[in-house]
């Protein structure tokens, strides 16, 4: 069977699958840049809460009575921020490796278990062995 097409109609065929490519790589272009901007926003989430973990933590272990009431009132805003989103366990981990340092909880610890948080399985193997941490006198013999 020979099907014959007018010239008006093999335009019209020509625009639709036209039209249909056209959508479709559309559809797949924005697919692809939403799928990385959902990734980039996770990671640049992640980025800002490790963030003020470690600014808290920082500031916390450095307050002293004589600190300046508005080093306090940073202070008690960021642990009030951190108390809303990190699980129980790690928020109770930091308080403690910030008023009773021990080897099971001190603020490398608490960086682990918040990097663990964040990250879940692309957190890896460090351990708090593995952070760099300055101080005083370190390395000195």
């Amino acid at each position: 069977m020979n099907i014959v097409l007018s010239p008006w109609q093999v335009v019209v065929i020509a625009l639709v699958i036209a039209g249909g490519q056209f959508l479709a790589s559309t559809w797949l272009k924005a697919s692809i840049e939403n799928s990385i901007k959902a990734k980039y926003d996770l990671e640049l989430k992640a980025k800002e809460r490790a963030e003020r973990v470690a600014e808290y933590m920082a500031l916390a272990r450095m307050l002293k009575e004589a600190s300046s009431e508005e080093d306090y009132l940073k202070a008690n805003r960021l642990s009030w921020e951190l108390a809303m989103w990190l699980p129980a366990d790690v928020y109770r981990s930091m308080g403690k490796a910030l008023s009773k340092p021990s080897s099971d909880y001190n603020p490398l610890s608490v960086v682990i278990s918040v990097r663990k948080e964040l990250l879940g399985n692309a957190a890896g193997d460090l351990t708090q062995e593995d952070i760099i941490h300055h101080a005083p006198g370190i390395g000195k013999k």
